[in-house]
């Protein structure tokens, strides 16, 4: 197969214009990732973004679980908004612990050693 047919096919299936769709961050973001990375080491910057997702999601949760949006947090009076905040974070801290026990308990239920460092703080 001949390289005009292979790139015929792979913009037939919409693969030739993949990687541009996936590039969702603009150049001065990708450039502050990589600077991130450079610094901290690639392991780290992977796990600290892992981690950010995972407390986006937990807080997502715990508001859904309160009947709350975001906004509804955005408008309430800084002293409620302050003890909302305060609350969401002690959960999310709470629930972070509790997957870092359960992780450690099933490697060990498994024979096998598990470094778990989190960072927990919100």
């Amino acid at each position: 197969m001949s390289i005009s047919s292979v790139s015929g096919f792979l913009g037939a299936m919409g693969v030739a214009n993949a990687p541009a769709a996936r590039q969702e961050k603009p150049t001065s973001a990708l450039d502050g990732d990589l600077d991130e990375i450079r610094q901290k080491g690639l392991s780290a910057w992977a796990h600290e973004q892992q981690m950010e997702k995972l407390k986006e999601r937990l807080r997502a949760e715990i508001l859904s679980d309160r009947k709350l949006t975001e906004g509804d947090v955005a408008a309430m009076t800084p002293e409620s908004r302050t003890s909302v905040e305060d609350e969401i974070a002690r959960l999310i801290e709470q629930r972070l612990q509790q997957a870092m026990e359960a992780k450690v308990q099933n490697a060990a239920e498994q024979g096998k050693t598990q470094g778990v460092v989190l960072d927990i703080s919100v």
